[in-house]
Formats: C-alpha cells, structure tokens, sequence
C-alpha cells in the first residue's frame, strides 16, 4: 500500500526520462559528437529479458559501435 501512494507522488515517467536524456547528454560530451549522432539498442541478452545497452554513433552515415553501456552507468 505504501508503494501505490509513494508511486502516486513520482512521476516515474518523467524520472525516467530526466534520466535517460542526462545520461545522453553525457555521452555525447565523452564522445565530443552532437545528439543526433548518437543512438542506443537495447538488446535482450537471454531468454529472461535481461538486457544490454549499446551505444553506437554515426561517423559518415554509418552507425559505429562504441560500447555498451552498463544500466548501473546511466541510473548512477
């Protein structure tokens, strides 16, 4: 019960969201590349959707792979 009124006051969404743009935010200082060339697969790594996070960017219109991205990374 006290998890359904403590998840009533967070917008989880919008936490999840600040989140995640900050993460790329970062990223995309580390990698010294715009926003727009950057773009994240999350791939499910076995048979209980447990998952990776790889992150690739665009040198010449090609999508490069650069690393994958632990999730400890981008809630941390």
């Amino acid at each position: 019960m006290l998890n359904n009124i403590i998840g009533g006051l967070i917008d989880k969404e919008k936490a999840t969201r600040t989140t995640i743009e900050n993460s790329l935010e970062d990223l995309s200082e580390e990698l010294e590349v715009d926003f727009s060339q950057l773009f994240v697969i999350i791939k499910p790594i076995n048979e209980n959707y447990q998952f990776a996070l790889h992150l690739y960017k665009y040198d010449n219109g090609k999508p490069i792979f650069v690393r994958e991205v632990p999730l400890k990374e981008i809630t941390g």
